[in-house]
């Protein structure tokens, strides 16, 4: 018997797609981004979804809409936007009146829903942010620096407990299970009746061992992609001119040191690996992240052999989306959508773990 899954800040639904294939029966969905409502009206067309502000969003329109009633729904799963907190971005955490707050609606949800079980994603940096926006150093990476260091996570843990769930997180690796990406991700799992919170064990490491499979690469990834008309983003004059020097799996520190000094400006003398900048991507190693702009010159996603970016397909590859599911929107807004997403294979194991532990339940519950 299918469980019951509503999902908010919905996307490209990465989450959803693999939460589908652990079992889960998707009834409901949510988002705001015009392309995402587009994206899943397109391949999702008899699902009930909401398209506008999910602080808007209340939990009768949801029962409304999916015909459950509150309480009856298996699990509520959803990615708030993570900008306000990436180690990438300014980390205004709930400064960002606009991004920040909105995990505290999914708390919100959660509070009027009542589902057995919750599943929010995040980037790790939510680890990290603060409740209140200072200055950070340069380059801070989510080092602690004071006590408002992970102030906001543990706001939220705390939201959480005080609803009754039982809550914990882990943060993983995405290659550790089978996607062949090195994206780090966050999952916060609550259960409503007291379970104890676990989470499944990685089933790929970066070298096969008696329990694991090696981690899939970029070139599995692009495996058997003979056709691919999808949208792909442009380098400029400029930047094929240095990535051009730059051999497969390589970077800025293949250039002669004239052309680092000259490509790179003050970045040249920056600390840090800037590992990402005038890269070229591997077919012996999994992806780094997939970004949702591949042709900036410090996170560059450069094809392994032709002087490109990889195209929106071929980052729905390396997201473990199918072929068959179709991106809508401008080529901007596909490869937002892309790289946003929660990896479909990761999703998929979060879920079949999930899934186990509800089953589980229902089974103790049944023969009670």
């Amino acid at each position: 018997m299918a469980l019951q899954c509503v999902s908010v800040f919905s996307g490209a639904m990465g989450l959803d797609l693999g939460l589908e294939s652990a079992g889960f029966d998707l009834r409901f969905a949510a988002d705001n981004m015009p392309a995402a409502v587009k994206t899943a009206r397109k391949n999702r067309p008899g699902l009930p979804f909401f398209a506008g502000d999910v602080a808007e969003l209340a939990a009768d329109d949801i029962c409304r809409e999916s015909g459950l009633a509150a309480g009856e729904v298996d699990l509520l799963a959803g990615g708030p936007p993570c900008q306000s907190f990436s180690t990438a971005g300014r980390r205004r955490g709930l400064d960002d009146a606009d991004r920040g707050p909105l995990v505290f609606e999914f708390v919100r949800l959660v509070d009027e829903l009542r589902p057995r079980a919750f599943l929010m994603e995040n980037v790790k940096g939510l680890l990290s942010a603060s409740e209140r926006w200072r200055e950070l150093p340069y380059n801070n990476n989510g080092v602690k620096i004071d006590d408002l260091h992970g102030s906001l996570f543990r706001s939220l843990m705390a939201a959480f407990k005080a609803l009754g769930y039982t809550v914990d997180f882990r943060e993983f690796n995405s290659a550790d299970f089978g996607v062949p990406q090195t994206r780090q991700r966050v999952f916060v799992l609550g259960y409503r009746d007291g379970t104890p919170v676990s989470f499944p064990e990685p089933t790929h490491a970066k070298e096969a061992g008696l329990f694991s499979e090696p981690w899939r690469t970029l070139g599995d990834a692009l495996d058997g992609l003979t056709e691919d008309d999808s949208p792909c983003a442009v380098f400029s004059e400029r930047k094929l001119k240095y990535l051009k020097m730059v051999p497969e799996g390589g970077n800025w520190r293949d250039l002669p040191e004239e052309a680092q000094r000259e490509s790179m400006g003050r970045a040249f003398y920056a600390k840090g690996g800037r590992s990402g900048y005038w890269r070229r991507l591997s077919r012996t190693r999994p992806s780094p992240t997939i970004l949702t702009e591949p042709q900036n010159a410090s996170t560059s996603l450069c094809h392994p052999t032709e002087a490109r970016p990889l195209t929106v397909r071929e980052c729905a590859r390396v997201q473990t989306f199918p072929d068959d599911w179709e991106f809508v929107g401008s080529r901007a807004d596909q490869y937002r959508l892309v790289g946003n997403a929660v990896p479909v294979g990761l999703a998929a194991a979060v879920g079949a773990h999930v899934r186990e532990e509800l089953d589980g339940e229902q089974n103790l519950a049944a023969a009670g």
